[in-house]
């Protein structure tokens, strides 16, 4: 059922059915590569810039207010109990600016550990999901906050009251949980890390899936078009190269079984082509028959006419032996002109029949011309067909190209990329422990580079396939159109046959007209020498002035028989041409 459907599409919707689902298929997966990648780009940038990086900058912070607030404090707790060596103008002095310090920095702690909490609360699973040691962040968090509410209550810098050995163990307490958030955040990151290049893995064996899939399914398309295409065709050359051989008894399958493409087409044609030969070439057999009969007849008949004037010339000259020879020589005269009426109207007869049969036999050979010459124009119109398909092809050829020079510009940004990734590794390792985050964005970016590299690279082996693929079916084009310049040899060589077998029956036909005029002269010639011999019997006393008349009357009636036989003998001629011409073909 699927064959036969592929049958009846036209060549060019045959290719197009494998060139069209491939670039479908091209254009999907990068579309699917490219919503792959940035939705990764997106969830990476969600982890290490949103998420990792603000809370870690925040942490941060906090640790470095807090240690600039216990600081202050200190200097306040050393101004104000004296353990310094400074004036006492210059205590005074300081004094104010430090206790300011302890204050706006202390302040800040708190709200870059509460903004660095906002944050984490938007994941659920990173504020109270991942904990280091048994602690999650939230705990981390709220232990933070006692401390530093235990850090407040344990010394009172404005006042200088309270137990200064608490306050720096509280100090020491309260910082130790920033690292601890900081530990739960990494740790947060890492897991989604190990989350996103799963995910990517997975999307990877699912593209490579679908990829192959495709692949599959192109191929089996691309082999029952092929087979549609070459069956055909095969099938197709073949039968013209027998009819072109001579051979009529070609055989064709129905026409339910024939396709409606170009190919269908010229299948048909040809079919047409050797059912109008069998019929042309078995009526010009007939005809041919029937012309070699009938000359064969009229070569007789002109023989015989001969020798009646012979004898009608022999009693001639017995008329002038003497009067009473003259009655019985007029009888006999009288018998042979009835005679020679007879043969003449059978020539005529012959004539008439050779007559039709030439007229039948031209007909044929004009329809056997119009069958071929329109053959020949569907065999054009299928080579400008090839020909389209060829610079089908050549534009997907071209395409491909276009693809692989995109894909190579992939490749240099996949280089460029890992180049700004190394770069960007160097200066976080120059920055230290505050570049650690940027660190890892480095390395992620490095890896995407590199999976964008080897994605470049399959899409670039794909359109070399494709390429590869291209050159296969311009060989095949080539093979074709050599195929039907073989076709329009033979079918000129036909044609030319055809023309010739037209041109002896428009010989045929004019020779038959020519002979027709010749008997209808004989008729009346016979009707002149029956009024000569009425004459003779009526006036037997004018004999002798009679006999000269009737000897010329006798010379020109030979000379027409003569015309006759030499017709005859070249109407045979053109018979046996005819026949030679015909039994090209056979069955």
């Amino acid at each position: 059922m699927l064959m036969k459907l592929i049958r009846n599409l036209k060549v060019r919707t045959k290719l197009l059915i494998i060139a069209i689902p491939l670039m479908l298929a091209i254009v999907v997966s990068l579309i699917a590569a490219s919503v792959s990648v940035n939705k990764t780009q997106d969830e990476l940038e969600s982890v290490y810039y949103d998420t990792l990086y603000g809370i870690n900058n925040n942490l941060l912070a906090a640790d470095r207010d807090f240690y600039q607030s216990f600081v202050g404090a200190t200097a306040v707790y050393d101004l104000g109990n004296g353990f310094t060596t400074l004036p006492k103008e210059m205590q005074e002095q300081y004094l104010p600016g430090y206790l300011d310090d302890y204050v706006t920095n202390r302040q800040q702690v708190y709200d870059k550990a509460a903004k660095a909490a906002e944050i984490a609360q938007k994941d659920a699973s990173l504020f109270n999901g991942v904990a280091v040691d048994g602690v999650t962040f939230k705990q981390s968090y709220e232990s933070f906050m006692n401390n530093m509410a235990a850090w407040d209550a344990s010394y009172d810098v404005a006042g200088l009251s309270g137990d200064w050995g608490q306050y720096n163990v509280t100090f020491g307490t309260a910082r130790n949980d920033l690292d601890v958030m900081q530990e739960i955040t990494d740790a947060w990151a890492a897991e989604k890390k190990a989350s996103v290049e799963k995910q990517i893995a997975g999307i990877i064996s699912l593209l490579v899936v679908a990829f192959g899939l495709v692949i599959v399914v192109l191929l089996a398309i691309t082999i029952i078009v092929i087979r549609g295409i070459t069956k055909p065709v095969s099938e197709v050359s073949k039968q013209l190269g027998e009819i072109a051989a001579g051979s009529l008894s070609v055989e064709f399958p129905d026409d339910s079984k024939i396709g409606k493409d170009e190919i269908g087409d010229i299948q048909r044609s040809a079919k047409e082509l050797a059912d109008r030969l069998k019929e042309i070439i078995g009526k010009s057999k007939d005809a041919a028959s029937q012309v070699d009969y009938e000359s064969s007849e009229l070569a007789n008949s002109a023989s015989q006419a001969t020798d009646a004037s012979a004898q009608i010339t022999d009693a001639i000259n017995d008329i002038t032996k003497g009067a009473s020879s003259q009655a019985d020589s007029i009888e006999k005269a009288a018998a042979d002109t009835g005679e020679i009426g007879n043969d003449i109207e059978n020539i005529a007869d012959s004539v008439n029949n050779m007559d039709t049969c030439a007229g039948e036999m031209k007909t044929a050979c004009d329809k056997a011309m119009d069958a071929l010459n329109k053959l020949i124009k569907q065999s054009e119109s299928v080579t400008q067909s090839v020909k389209e398909i060829g610079d089908t092809i050549k534009s997907t050829n071209n395409s491909a190209m276009e693809i692989s020079q995109f894909t190579q510009a992939i490749t240099d940004i996949a280089s460029q990329t890992n180049l700004l990734s190394l770069n960007a590794s160097i200066e976080a390792a120059r920055a230290g422990e505050a570049g650690r985050g940027f660190a890892v964005v480095a390395d992620e970016i490095r890896q995407l580079a590199d999976q964008s590299n080897e994605s470049a690279e399959q899409i670039k082996s794909i359109v070399e396939r494709l390429l590869t693929d291209a050159q296969s079916s311009m060989s095949v084009l080539d093979k074709l159109n050599e195929s039907f310049g073989e076709q329009a040899t033979q079918l000129d060589a036909t044609r030319s046959d055809m023309e010739d077998m037209f041109v002896n029956a428009e010989s045929v036909k004019t020779s038959s007209d020519d002979i027709s005029g010749r008997v209808q002269s004989l008729e009346s010639s016979k009707n002149g020498l029956t009024e000569i011999i009425s004459d003779l019997s009526a006036i037997s006393e004018e004999n002798a002035a009679s006999t000269e008349e009737t000897n010329a009357s006798m010379e020109e009636l030979n000379a027409t028989f003569s015309l006759i036989a030499k017709a005859a003998e070249g109407l045979q001629t053109l018979a046996k041409d005819l026949a030679d011409t015909i039994n090209y073909f056979h069955d």
